[in-house]
């Protein structure tokens, strides 16, 4: 069935890898490829089983046009899939890189440059967005960047991320004297603020999640003194399990 112009990329698994290198293997094997056994992977059970089937299907031309032809959509769906976990990995890397830079005080340009973030709002605005991602997607397993499930996830936490927003907002002069060096209080201030100003509308947004999980994420153990108040402790502790 062909999509619509804007519908979304599907979301593929390996499991869906797996069935499209079956069905590649299948049409290579009717046509009498005489490299399949030797050089096609019995069973893609991993990433590099998939690498390997990609391979294989751009190298080895010894079938005719027809098999080919009839193969492509399968090994577009491969392809797709490796874009989707390579685009995947090279987000949880980048993160760790900004979220190491900003714990350690380094200056954001100094490894912004070589990634193309050539300011302090640059570094800020792309690892704030990766935390979004994070907060919103990654709790449960979900792919970076799939934002349909990521406000579903949105949808079913409304109360709970809304009760957190209201601790760091009831609580955000106190809170923000437990954390030390002015960058780290301006910043935790901007989310506290930003989740203040966001939380009204009607359906939570990436944008607002972001704001909550970041600013929690900055009150953890060991970034920031305890909150003196054991129900507003108590409160963070969940929200970091929650969005972390």
């Amino acid at each position: 069935m062909s999509r619509t112009p804007d519908e979304p990329v599907p979301r593929y698994a390996l499991a869906d890898a797996a069935r499209a290198a079956r069905m590649i293997r299948r049409l290579r094997a009717e046509a009498g490829d005489p490299d399949l056994d030797a050089r096609f992977p019995a069973d893609v059970v991993d990433d590099a089983d998939v690498d390997a089937v990609v391979e294989y299907t751009h190298t080895h031309r010894r079938v005719s046009a027809l098999v080919r032809a009839a193969e492509l959509e399968h090994r577009a769906l491969l392809v797709q899939y490796q874009h989707q976990r390579d685009s995947a990995a090279y987000e949880r890397r980048l993160f760790a890189v900004l979220e190491t830079g900003y714990q350690l005080g380094v200056r954001p340009a100094s490894y912004g440059d070589p990634m193309g973030l050539h300011s302090r709002q640059a570094v800020y605005q792309r690892r704030t967005r990766l935390a979004r991602q994070r907060a919103a997607a990654g709790v449960s397993d979900r792919e970076l960047g799939d934002e349909g499930r990521a406000q579903d996830w949105l949808d079913e936490h409304t109360a709970e991320l809304r009760a957190l927003a209201d601790v760091l907002i009831d609580h955000r002069d106190a809170l923000l004297d437990l954390v030390d060096g002015e960058p780290a209080r301006q910043e935790l201030a901007r989310n506290i603020d930003a989740a203040g100003t966001l939380m009204s509308s009607r359906r939570p947004s990436l944008e607002f999640c972001g704001a909550v999980a970041y600013a929690v994420h900055a009150l953890r153990p060991g970034a920031a003194r305890p909150a003196p108040d054991p129900a507003v402790q108590e409160q963070l502790a969940w929200g970091l399990r929650l969005l972390w």
